[in-house]
């Protein structure tokens, strides 16, 4: 049986991920050397085989065989902490509008998430005119361990509700994400004049789910395609364009959703009566769009300036629906996500033949507000400054390392739709190291 599925998490090589490095659940540090420069420039630079992530067409620029790996450690801090007043709406018969007062709070200061994230790249050109590319990514993710008994808590005793007395609103949204995903992508870039290349590849992406919470747990996997395509413009000698785009991928998830004692009496309360226990049903899950556009202009031999601007098309995660003929209703989990935009800066300075030198800085919006942030993966505005350094050693062989510290927004958050308030706020930071070996043959 394949279990029940949600939405994703990266994972490549074996390695998982975390959360709050990127919008959503997406993961951005695929690339060692393009994190450098904050991801400015890197679907128009074909500085390694890495490249094709961003843009296939970058793989024309790679006229010598090259494997590239890289490597990335995060630590996310992750805290929360309750509004002193929040409330639990009561459930018919109750008169409209009665509510429990909040009765104190639970943890707020969860154990740091301590991701290593892997990705590895192939270029192998076939022809003067024409490169072929591989790369195995991890594109989103996320993975969130809370401790029992966080958020706003309620005394539900007055309730008379058989078997359940104090509970805190954090249990009912989230207790544990483990989401992944493993990305494989051929693809193949074309030169088409000196100064044009085009390039196209497909995806195939394996999605791994394991969302729980104290009221039911989600379990699923499945398998989608998607594809990508891009091209680079270099008007003249000194100032260089890119386009990359990847398609929507959309699962239908086969699996399994489990409702807990505390889950069946409170579905059963609310008007969806059901017994505890495992029930096999389907989701559908669209994963987002993407458009990157980067600039990379020469202002000497040795410096360049680079831009970019990725767009990413959240607002097609709008829920999570399982459908199952053995239950009368749906369960839910909304998302109702904007779409987010990232504008990136950077420098790229080549100290000489042997060393090169970079830097960054960017600004990435959330997909989500107050009235939808996700305890699966709480998310919001964020800067990153980054640097990084390329060094060749011998002469087919770059070794790139980096650093990105990113600074998180507090996170308000004001949900109900599970039947307890969670009101409050996180605050998040999280700090990135790399490092990526490139070696051509």
């Amino acid at each position: 049986m394949k279990k029940t599925g949600a939405v994703l998490v990266g994972s490549a090589l074996s390695l998982v991920v975390g959360h709050a490095a990127a919008s959503g659940f997406s993961v951005s540090y695929q690339s060692v050397s393009a994190m450098g420069t904050a991801y400015a420039g890197a679907g128009v630079l074909s500085e390694n085989a890495s490249n094709q992530w961003y843009n296939p067409a970058t793989l024309a620029g790679l006229k010598q065989a090259e494997l590239s790996v890289a490597m990335h450690q995060a630590w996310i801090d992750t805290t929360f902490e309750a509004d002193a007043d929040g409330g639990f709406p009561v459930p018919p018969p109750a008169p409209p509008g009665t509510v429990l007062p909040q009765m104190g709070s639970g943890p707020g200061d969860f154990e740091d998430v301590e991701p290593f994230v892997g990705s590895a790249f192939l270029a192998v050109p076939v022809s003067d005119m024409m490169t072929f590319g591989l790369s195995v990514t991890a594109p989103f993710g996320t993975k969130i361990e809370y401790e029992d008994g966080w958020g706003n808590g309620y005394n539900l005793t007055p309730l008379g509700i058989p078997g359940v007395g104090s509970v805190t609103a954090g249990d009912f949204y989230s207790t544990e994400s483990d989401l992944k995903t493993y990305n494989v992508n051929p693809s193949l870039g074309i030169q088409v004049t000196d100064s044009l290349n085009v390039g196209v590849g497909v995806s195939y992406q394996r999605l791994d789910a394991d969302i729980r919470n104290a009221l039911t747990r989600l379990e699923g996997d499945d398998d989608a395609y998607g594809w990508n395509l891009g091209m680079t413009y270099s008007p003249d000698d000194n100032n260089h364009f890119g386009v990359g785009y990847r398609s929507e991928i959309s699962y239908d998830v086969e699996g399994d959703i489990t409702f807990s004692q505390l889950g069946a009496t409170f579905s059963t309360v609310q008007g969806n009566p059901v017994a505890p226990g495992s029930y096999s049903g389907e989701a559908s899950i669209d994963l987002p769009a993407s458009l990157q556009l980067s600039y990379a202009g020469d202002l000497s031999d040795r410096t360049q300036i680079l831009m970019g601007v990725e767009w990413m098309e959240w607002s097609s995660l709008d829920k999570l629906e399982v459908e199952s003929d053995q239950l009368a209703f749906n369960p839910t989990e909304n998302f109702d996500w904007e779409n987010t935009v990232r504008y990136s800066l950077g420098v790229r300075h080549a100290m000489n033949e042997t060393t090169v030198l970079r830097a960054g800085v960017a600004k990435e919006e959330s997909t989500q507000g107050t009235d939808n942030r996700s305890a699966i993966s709480p998310d919001s505005d964020r800067v990153w400054l980054t640097l990084g350094a390329g060094f060749t050693p011998v002469e087919n062989m770059t070794i790139d390392v980096g650093y990105a510290h990113i600074f998180v927004e507090d996170a308000d958050i004001n949900r109900a739709d599970k039947g307890a308030q969670l009101k409050g706020t996180y605050e998040l930071d999280a700090d990135v190291i790399g490092a990526q070996l490139s070696y051509r043959f």
